[in-house]
């Protein structure tokens, strides 16, 4: 049995004095609402700052986020978007949302990041957009991807919820596409408990997610114009004042993880783990997650899922890596038929995705919260995977038995 985590893995997220402050004086300012506050006013220049780009719109999450920018970059019924097929299912859903086809394709082994080859290869007469996610806040290679687009005409949307403060290329993450989102979820590097974000450089698209965001208005409209269909994704002034202590403690956090990060890839790859590479042109890693391939057989048979309760049954933060997204209930049952009915959206049964498949069972991650424990905490969480681990040639023996019992 392992031995228990739970009082020793630092509390997410964090909070201090200036944010109760500042949520208890957003309070009493009876101004709670984005339409007559400036919270988020202030926040969205603040982080826009912080990215060094033109424009943010801020959401209520992260996959509204989504939608909103595939709107604005005039996306639509019909059009087929690039999708990785390893990746939170928001990526692919949002796509299906506004009525779009997600076509699914292989992730690198390495580093779970979208494979430019495969992106290539699934490029048709009908793509429009790639939506390259920056897994574990690792860049996908977008030097590449950007001139694959520009080839054959096509936007690119980063998904950047997991690279909060990262930078490759010369840029933060989020600023190198035609459009960016983020998220501010509860498990995020950022966060308000929900959130998202659209940022961009580009004025037509800034223009349009405004109206597109606040039901169709255009911005400082009190003569209740409604220019296009649309709906409320507003973000509230809590979420934004909270987001603000968020973003003050970001670059601070981020070096604490960066420099964590490869003393656990190290013990982890001692207890039989094969954690995912980092690139030579990243320059500053979020290190949203810790993610680690491992084989089965060397475990016992479990299994990503299996691996990950044993763990988080002891308090540790693990996670089976995503299931493809091909493979879930929203692409295989009878609502995916109905969405996709006579769309021309390719057979999802028939997709070759190899290493996705491979990764749904056999990666699992680590919450970034332990990167802001001690070192031997990380050494410790290492041993227990390890105590997990059956190597094939003691299986059969009684020595393994043995140990396990000590």
């Amino acid at each position: 049995m392992l031995p228990s985590f739970a009082d020793r893995i630092p509390p997410w997220p964090l909070h201090d004095e200036a944010d109760e402050a500042v949520l208890l004086e957003t309070l009493r300012s009876h101004r709670w609402w984005r339409g007559n506050g400036a919270r988020g006013d202030a926040f969205g220049a603040e982080f826009a700052d912080y990215l060094g780009i033109a424009h943010v719109r801020l959401v209520a999450n992260g996959t509204l986020a989504l939608e909103l920018a595939l709107t604005a970059l005039g996306i639509g019924a019909g059009d087929e978007v690039i999708v990785p097929a390893c990746t939170f299912i928001a990526t692919a859903s949002a796509v299906l949302r506004i009525g779009a086809i997600p076509v699914l394709v292989d992730v690198e082994a390495d580093t779970l990041n979208i494979d430019v080859g495969a992106v290539e290869a699934a490029t048709g007469p009908r793509t429009r957009c790639i939506i390259p996610v920056h897994m574990a806040g690792q860049a996908a290679e977008m030097p590449a991807l950007l001139a694959l687009a520009q080839r054959h005409g096509l936007v690119v949307l980063e998904d950047a919820a997991h690279a909060h403060g990262a930078r490759a290329f010369g840029a933060m993450l989020g600023t190198l596409g035609d459009a960016s989102i983020f998220s501010f979820q509860s498990g995020k590097l950022m966060t308000a408990g929900e959130g998202g974000a659209v940022a961009t450089n580009r004025p037509d698209v800034a223009a349009q997610t405004f109206a597109l965001h606040s039901c169709g208005r255009p911005q400082g409209d009190t003569a209740y114009q409604h220019l296009m269909p649309a709906t409320n994704m507003r973000m509230s002034e809590f979420q934004s004042a909270l987001l603000s202590g968020q973003l003050r403690r970001l670059n601070g956090q981020l070096a604490t993880r960066e420099a964590a990060a490869p003393v656990f890839e190290t013990a982890l790859r001692s207890a039989g783990l094969s954690p995912l590479v980092t690139r030579a042109h990243i320059e500053r890693h979020s290190r949203y997650m810790v993610m680690a391939w491992f084989d089965p057989a060397e475990f016992g048979g479990r299994d990503a899922s299996a691996l990950s309760a044993e763990l988080r049954g002891a308090g540790i933060p693990a996670y089976r890596g995503f299931p493809p997204v091909h493979r879930t209930g929203m692409f295989t049952g009878p609502e995916a038929a109905r969405l996709l009915h006579g769309r021309g959206a390719p057979d999802y049964a028939r997709l070759d995705t190899p290493v996705a498949e491979a990764a749904g069972s056999r990666v699992i991650w680590f919450h970034h919260a332990l990167l802001l424990g001690d070192e031997q905490l990380l050494h410790d969480v290492a041993a227990a995977v390890a105590s997990l681990r059956t190597p094939r040639e003691m299986v059969r023996g009684t020595d393994f038995e043995l140990a396990r019992s000590a």
